[in-house]
């Protein structure tokens, strides 16, 4: 029957010699694979005479005798380190894509530039720098950012070297190789080693972090593992700014002025109004969403089969996860239904809106806020609120709900988006824990009486 062919090659090395090598010359070491009955070779930087080269050795992958000299047990060991991470890299490709291995896939991992990774064997040091460079060339940040980001960039490379994490070279790590335990061990080397404050070690993160979401952008960095990446800033005890401390002003809609705002919805001819109460339900059933958050949500963070809401905050720049209620993915599959084939779900804001531009995101979150809260406040006024209705109150209103009805204190605010419970006690009160979807599961009855319908 034969013997059965396997899966990925492993590589061997060889002396390239001619034919009529001299005795004194040295000569380099290659690299070679066969697959498909065709040879690939890499040529190494190590040069050995015929006499001191036994292609029999390191169980025929080819080694340097000793008398080579002092440097032929170091020599041997960075040859057999550099063909076993090869093959590593290739039995890996195998598993994650059976039977797919072509001359053209070893070949790039030869070249070191492997043609067939999801990141195209790009940089990740390089590729961060281009990022901080291109923000700065069209005023995205400013000089001292942009330095700032590159000297982060070099301790980062010092850690790899230090550490011995780099990958293809020293310090250096493809893309596709950035995961959340290797930058734990960045910030663990960085807290022990540098003796970094966690603030200092959270800003050295920031151009890590933003090039890690770009590169999942661009579809070189798995989704599941940029979510990871960018939960990976040190949480510090939360010292409550006047922003915060005046996120509650007192403005929350009660069971009955909520059920008075559906009736007048329902009632509602002026079809722009109609469309900011639905926003404003929207935020409501979304676990008290931001109406920024609201304004610049996109069809991409919509997860309907999982009923989830996956967004990276706008002010507090981290990743969140909201269960989405029923009476929210309602009102989600009527804007569908008349925004099909648009990238922001509601119309609040230009379809060219960059959210990396933060002077244009300021100025469309004004301009957007201004306009619903000015005729939200017409509809608060008629139906008899004593306070301006505003989108803020959405946000409020979910929270006094949920806190009334139970949920915990821990859960409301993770709910909230809120970067520590010291903001959600000190704005709201003492609630018992428990977990996010189970809590939120527990508002279904009286949600689906609110729901548009």
């Amino acid at each position: 029957m034969g013997r059965p062919k396997r899966l990925y090659p492993l590589g061997k090395y060889r002396l390239r010699v001619p034919k009529d090598a001299e005795k004194d010359k040295a000569y380099p070491v290659e690299l070679e694979y066969t697959w498909n009955r065709q040879i690939i070779r890499k040529t190494t930087n190590v040069f050995v005479k015929v006499a001191d080269w036994n292609q029999n050795g390191n169980q025929g992958r080819g080694e340097i005798r000793a008398s080579h000299g002092n440097e032929a047990k170091r020599l041997n060991q960075l040859l057999l380190a550099r063909v076993e991470r090869i093959d590593s890299l290739l039995a890996e490709y195998n598993e994650k894509h059976p039977n797919q291995i072509t001359v053209d896939v070893v070949s790039g991992f030869l070249a070191d530039k492997p043609l067939a990774r999801r990141d195209q064997g790009k940089d990740f040091v390089e590729f961060t720098l281009e990022r901080l460079a291109s923000d700065y060339s069209r005023n995205r940040i400013g000089r001292s950012r942009y330095e700032n980001g590159k000297s982060c960039m070099n301790i980062f490379q010092t850690f790899l070297r230090a550490t011995r994490k780099g990958t293809y070279r020293p310090d250096s790590i493809f893309v596709g190789d950035m995961t959340p335990e290797l930058l734990d061990s960045y910030i663990n080397w960085r807290r022990e080693i540098k003796q970094n404050s966690d603030a200092t070690i959270n800003h050295s993160l920031t151009p890590i972090l933003k090039a890690c979401a770009y590169a999942c952008e661009m579809n070189i960095m798995e989704p599941a593992v940029n979510a990871r990446i960018q939960d990976m800033r040190i949480v510090t005890k939360a010292s409550l700014s006047e922003e915060e401390e005046s996120e509650f002003d007192g403005k929350s809609l009660n069971k009955e002025q909520m059920l008075s705002l559906l009736e007048y919805y329902k009632t509602c001819n002026e079809p722009r109004r109609k469309e900011f109460l639905e926003m404003f339900f929207f935020a409501f059933h979304a676990c008290g969403l931001r109406v920024v958050d609201v304004m610049t949500l996109q069809w991409k963070h919509i997860d309907f089969a999982r009923k989830e809401l996956r967004k990276i905050m706008i002010k507090t720049n981290k990743r969140h996860v909201i269960p989405l209620t029923e009476p929210a993915l309602h009102i989600l599959q009527q804007w569908q239904e008349k925004r099909e084939g648009c990238k922001y779900v509601f119309n609040l804001v230009k379809e060219s809106l960059d959210l990396d531009d933060a002077e244009a995101l300021y100025k469309a979150r004004n301009n957007a806020t201004k306009c619903i809260n000015q005729s939200l406040a017409v509809v608060g006024e008629q139906i008899g609120l004593p306070f301006n209705l505003s989108m803020h109150v959405a946000r409020h209103s979910f929270a006094v709900f949920a806190l009334n009805k139970g949920l915990s204190m821990s859960v409301v605010s993770r709910l909230l988006g809120h970067g520590s419970t010291d903001v959600t006690e000190k704005v709201y009160a003492k609630f018992l824990p428990e977990t996010l979807s189970a809590e939120v599961a527990r508002l279904k009855e009286d949600f689906i009486s609110l729901e548009i319908i």
